[in-house]
This record gives structure tokens, C-alpha cells and sequence, in this order.
């Protein structure tokens, strides 16, 4: 299963918004509305819980070089990432692409889709709504 979404135009630059979510701390912020627990487990680790999904624990890995952040799921039963881009449009505005790629059976794709698409949705519009 894939679902992609991009950004509005964005008016900072693409290391002030990727220097913003390389940083754990800051997906709580991020997620908001959209999870009902998070908890910071690590320095690059965390656990949300999404609507009636179960808890997931997430590890970031990131690409300075690519400006891209990989949001890992740690659970063998719930094999995805989301995968942040940000990329630049000139020194001052940045669009960020956000890709939830995962591996379910088609039954479990069928219940999660929705879900997962308003939060995949919940996400790029935080991100559009930063203000530093």
C-alpha cells in the first residue's frame, strides 16, 4: 500500500523545515489531533497510538544529504515507513512529499486505508501549517 501526498508551498527553507522534523520531540506537535498517546522512547524513537490502531513504536532514520526523514515502524506485524522529502523550490520555500509505504495482507489494507490516509493527510497539513 502507498499513499503520497505533497505540500503547498512552504516559505522556509528546506534545512530550517528538515533541521524541524529530523528532532523526535517535535512529532508530538506534528501529529496532534490525529493520535491519541505519544510517548518519546529514545532520541530517535517513538510510540503513538492512531485512532483504534494498535500502539506502534516508529524509528527515525534520516539522510542529511537527501533532506529526507524515515519514519520506521518497529513492529514485525506492522511493517511500514513514512517517508518525508523536503525539497527545495529556491533560498527561501521548500515542498515536502510525504510517502506512507507498507506491506499488509488485503484484508488488513482494506481497514487500514482509510485511516491512514486522513492521517497521512493530518500530517502534510501540519507540516504546511508550520510557523517558526
Amino acid at each position: 500500500m502507498e499513499i503520497s501526498r505533497e505540500t503547498k508551498v512552504l516559505y522556509f527553507s528546506e534545512l530550517k523545515i528538515y533541521d524541524y522534523i529530523v528532532k523526535i520531540d517535535n512529532y508530538e506537535e506534528i501529529l496532534g489531533d490525529e493520535i491519541k498517546n505519544f510517548e518519546k522512547l529514545t532520541d530517535k524513537s517513538f510510540k503513538i497510538k492512531i485512532g483504534s490502531l494498535p500502539n506502534i513504536s516508529l524509528f527515525l532514520e534520516e539522510s542529511k544529504e537527501e533532506l529526507c526523514v524515515k519514519l520506521k515502524s518497529s513492529d514485525v506485524n506492522m511493517n511500514f515507513s513514512i517517508i518525508i522529502n523536503v525539497n527545495s523550490i529556491d533560498d527561501n520555500s521548500s515542498k515536502v512529499n510525504v510517502n506512507f509505504v507498507g506491506k499488509f495482507s488485503t484484508m488488513i489494507e482494506m481497514m487500514l486505508k482509510n485511516p491512514l490516509e486522513k492521517f497521512i493527510d493530518s500530517l502534510k497539513n501540519k507540516l504546511e501549517s508550520l510557523n517558526f
